[in-house]
């Protein structure tokens, strides 16, 4: 039965086994060959991928031998026409590009998916050494403040042209804001830490790709929202792997104030 329990006995195991992986990668980061190659799908894959991917699903394996799971680099199309209630959902190095460029900002991402929703998720920092962890079984201190200039998080490689017709769309609407930039899942830590305001995603993502931040998020009190029927963003679709486009924001007062005029943005011009 997955329950509080269930983490609260495993929460150090899945820790540990986020430090392992972050420690490996490191190592990777540190030397002179990441053993790049390139996927199907033209996205980057280097040893750090693979000796990540190694730890977890030995730890997984080891915490919960019934609970299957599908990890970025061992998925397969055919995966999702026959998905369990109850998995992990696995990124183990989310931003391979940043770990390319070295600019520091990937993430290690374990996630837990139940009846198609998100109920655990842990995510690690190699650089840095930070873990942050959420369940829908925690009670956590939610502040639900509102803001004068809205922080937008957005990714540090690039803005799409949607990105910048958003960023018209916010400035014709006499709407205060400034820009924080970051990497991979860093973007939804960086609104569970209150270092951002919301994050519009209006790019491809997989589900592995947030999951484990998403998690955290909500146990703070943000969410993520669809922009295509203003719903909270679910899981374990049968048809892709991929993500709709998405607005996710850091708390519910914020999401009052701002989803109203960002939805007809959304009817417009998404």
């Amino acid at each position: 039965m997955i329950d509080k329990a269930f983490f609260d006995n495993h929460i150090d195991t899945l820790k540990e086994c986020v430090n392992f992986a972050s420690n490996e990668i490191i190592k990777i980061y540190n030397s002179d060959s990441f053993g790049q190659v390139e996927k199907s799908d033209g996205s980057p894959l280097t040893i750090a991928d693979k000796r990540s991917n190694e730890i977890i699903l030995n730890s997984l394996h080891k915490i919960s031998k019934d609970i299957s799971v599908i990890s970025e680099e061992t998925f397969n199309d055919d995966l999702i026409k026959k998905l369990d209630e109850t998995y992990w959902l696995v990124d183990p190095l989310d931003g391979t590009r940043e770990f390319i460029n070295k600019t520091g900002e990937f993430t290690v991402n374990i996630a837990m998916i139940d009846k198609k929703k998100v109920i655990f998720g842990i995510v690690g920092a190699p650089i840095t050494g930070k873990i942050w962890h959420g369940s829908i079984f925690e009670n956590v201190n939610v502040q639900n403040d509102s803001v004068e200039k809205l922080r937008i998080v957005m990714s540090k490689s690039h803005k799409s042209h949607r990105d910048k017709a958003f960023l018209s769309y916010i400035d014709s609407k006499k709407i205060d804001y400034e820009i924080v930039e970051k990497g991979s899942s860093l973007k939804l830590c960086s609104l569970a830490d209150n270092l951002a305001d919301i994050y519009p995603r209006f790019g491809p993502t997989s589900e592995w790709d947030i999951a484990a931040a998403h998690a955290v998020l909500s146990c703070k009190g943000g969410s993520i929202i669809k922009t295509e029927d203003l719903q909270e963003l679910d899981y374990a679709k049968q048809d892709s792997i991929l993500n709709p486009h998405f607005l996710a924001f850091r708390n519910e007062s914020i999401k009052s104030d701002f989803l109203p005029v960002l939805g007809d943005f959304f009817k417009k011009l998404v």
